[in-house]
């Protein structure tokens, strides 16, 4: 069984139907006395998927993962990208605009 973030969340909330699934999966293997393992796996993407989901150029990120602002992680010669450092990236230009904004506007 694989549960995505999408199927959990429903309308940003948590959907409590999902999370009976899962577990009515897990009681029905653990009565047949069976091991259930669960893992997680976190999503990584190249500087390239980064660059195109936060509408920054590839070498922009490249800089940034250099400088530091972004995370990274080097998997062989490339680099990956967790999709909470991607988050974490956009709140940073989020907050950039937001103060080029206010000081445009004498705040």
């Amino acid at each position: 069984m694989t549960v995505s973030p999408d199927m959990v969340r429903l309308n940003g909330a948590y959907d409590s139907d999902c999370a009976k699934a899962v577990w009515d999966f897990v009681r029905r293997w653990a009565d047949e006395g069976k091991t259930v393992q669960m893992t997680v796996t976190a999503h990584s993407y190249s500087p390239a998927q980064v660059a195109d989901m936060v509408g920054v150029s590839r070498p922009t990120v490249q800089r940034r993962i250099s400088d530091g602002t972004i995370r990274a992680s080097r998997h062989g010669s490339r680099w990956r990208v967790d999709e909470a450092d991607v988050d974490q990236y956009r709140l940073f230009l989020a907050d950039q605009m937001a103060a080029m904004v206010a000081d445009d506007l004498d705040f």
